[in-house]
């Protein structure tokens, strides 16, 4: 549970009680609703509806003793805001990755005091665990294990499997909870790994052998983990350390 809430974008504290602070904070979220038209009939066939994006207006105020010293604050402001993708925070145990969309600001008393209004928007529409969760181990090939995802959506997941013996067009990872899983047709050598990182590191989907992109040799999804357990299923022609790295997630 979050200790306190912490209004922070860039390192930046919007919430300081000194030189910032919040007076409203709105959220919209937006979903992609596809439409086909039935002829010669009413209604529609309607398309399972994806979340495209989250956007967050922040109203506040800066305030100073002196004009040299809002200036300052404001100049300070600016700059963090204008810094492109960035960590957002209300919470101070999630975060969202966000940039900003549009920035209003207006004098109130124009030596102490101006108010301002930013519009952020995240283009990856969840609230992630500031602290990420892991688990290595070395499974028995076929059998299952479970992975709790304490969020209440789907998350990303990377994948890290080092090779204890060589494995060559066997390697197999499954979440028999969604029904998804990945296949790597290449070899992999005793003592390397092979990653599959559907964006926990980056926006890129990543797929290497050690250390060498690879994607000719994937074939399969990019696999998630439900919220609460998942069960997780290895199947290799060697023994290896599977190394999963995720972020619980919140809608």
């Amino acid at each position: 549970m979050a200790n306190e809430i912490q209004v922070k974008f860039n390192n930046l504290n919007l919430e300081s009680g000194t030189e910032y602070s919040i007076s409203s904070i709105n959220i919209k979220e937006s979903k992609s609703v596809n439409l086909h038209k039935i002829p010669k009939t009413d209604g529609a066939i309607s398309e399972t509806a994806r979340r495209e994006s989250i956007e967050i207006s922040v109203e506040g105020q800066i305030g100073s003793s002196n004009y040299d010293t809002l200036r300052t604050s404001i100049d300070n402001l600016k700059a963090s805001l204008h810094s492109g993708i960035q960590n957002f925070y209300i919470d101070d145990d999630r975060y969202i990755k966000a940039q900003l969309k549009s920035f209003d600001k207006e004098w109130i008393s124009f030596r102490t005091l101006a108010s301002f209004e930013a519009t952020f928007v995240a283009h990856y529409p969840f609230w992630l665990d500031v602290n990420s969760s892991s688990d290595s181990r070395v499974p028995t090939s076929g059998v299952g294990y479970v992975i709790n995802n304490a969020g209440n959506c789907s998350t990303r997941l990377k994948v890290v499997v080092t090779a204890s013996g060589q494995i060559t067009d066997a390697l197999k990872i499954e979440n028999q909870t969604n029904g998804k899983f990945f296949q790597y047709r290449g070899t992999v050598l005793a003592g390397n790994s092979f990653t599959a990182d559907n964006r926990f590191d980056t926006d890129d989907f990543i797929i290497t052998n050690n250390a060498v992109d690879d994607f000719a040799n994937f074939e399969g999804d990019f696999i998630e983990l439900e919220a609460g357990d998942n069960t997780i299923i290895y199947t290799g022609t060697a023994s290896a350390t599977v190394a999963l790295t995720y972020r619980n997630c919140w809608y």
